[in-house]
């Protein structure tokens, strides 16, 4: 005989867990993410970084990953972030297709966020929006130093107050190929995505991360449709043997869906190249939609005995 009551429990039961399970579903939130970018080429020399010889179709940066975080308690939840970049779409990454990009875990709560793992440095991150040709062949990174992204790191980002962000990077002595203790501190003031305020200004220091120790002041203002950046770092190798300053020049307009970009480089403490270096870069883009994106762009690289420039035709998009 079937017990009436057994069944009655039962059916409460089941029925408290499946009400119960969208909360459940709630605490974790996540997201898939990525950018796949597919560029034609034609590089003078070589010379420059990111771009070869010759004619070439190339996949800049492309890469697919997952973050989120997952509600712990009403005051922490945990946060993380798995990255790679996708070198598939080349005929020479069939056998390493992927290469590590920021991989954290972490704790967010009313303190700010600390992750563990691999992650831009607080130094790079303080370039914000001013790199009109972030992630290819004139990205500032061709001359500027600290543009890194190590891992065995400790990030912590606190909470914006009053329009101000501090953030600090972290690497232990043993983790550290510099063989000492090194840290990036960053202090922002503004949006450094330009949503909630046109302007930021970022102050930041580097010591002993990469080779080098550098301050640097940049800034972003966007007015109307014209947004201009402006860049001054001092850099020195940990050894003393290297010494200089950086400067970065950028500007762009947005006219409906084209936008015309310009941007000058330089620094001469011979850290990211091996002499002084300058380079112009000028380009346009077509805006489709906020996903996807067609370029046009040109760059001249000068060394002290050597010079490259570089001409791309891209399509990028973002999901």
């Amino acid at each position: 005989m079937i017990n009436n009551t057994h069944v009655k429990r039962s059916a409460l039961t089941l029925l408290c867990s499946i009400t119960a399970l969208p909360n459940m579903v709630l605490a974790a939130e996540y997201s898939v993410y990525g950018k796949a970018e597919v560029q034609i080429a034609k590089t003078d020399t070589g010379v420059m970084r990111y771009a070869d010889e010759g004619t070439q179709i190339d996949a800049p940066f492309s890469r697919i990953g997952i973050k989120g975080q997952h509600t712990l308690n009403e005051y922490v939840s945990a946060v993380f972030k798995y990255e790679v970049q996708v070198k598939g779409f080349e005929h020479d990454d069939t056998n390493e297709p992927f290469a590590a990009r920021n991989t954290y875990l972490g704790l967010k709560g009313v303190f700010g966020e600390i992750v563990v793992g691999r992650n831009d440095t607080r130094f790079k991150y303080s370039e914000g929006k001013l790199d009109n040709f972030n992630e290819t062949q004139a990205d500032i990174a061709q001359v500027i130093a600290g543009q890194d992204r190590l891992g065995d790191t400790i990030t912590y980002t606190s909470n914006y107050w009053h329009n101000a962000q501090f953030s600090f990077t972290y690497a232990p002595k043993d983790d550290n190929k510099d063989n000492q203790a090194g840290f990036a501190a960053t202090l922002i003031y503004g949006d450094r995505n330009l949503n909630n305020t046109p302007y930021y200004i970022s102050l930041s220091h580097v010591d002993s991360l990469n080779n080098i120790k550098a301050s640097r002041i940049a800034g972003v203002y966007k007015f109307e449709q014209l947004q201009l950046g402006a860049l001054y770092q001092h850099s020195d190798s940990i050894d003393g043997t290297k010494s200089g300053n950086g400067y970065v020049l950028s500007a762009s307009y947005t006219l409906d869906k084209w936008v015309p970009k310009l941007q000058f480089a330089k620094d001469d403490s011979a850290l990211r190249q091996e002499s002084e270096a300058t380079q112009w870069s000028t380009g346009l883009d077509y805006v489709f939609d906020k996903q996807t994106t067609a370029y046009l762009l040109y760059t001249d690289l000068d060394l002290e005995e050597n010079a490259d420039s570089s001409l791309a035709l891209g399509l990028r998009y973002k999901f």
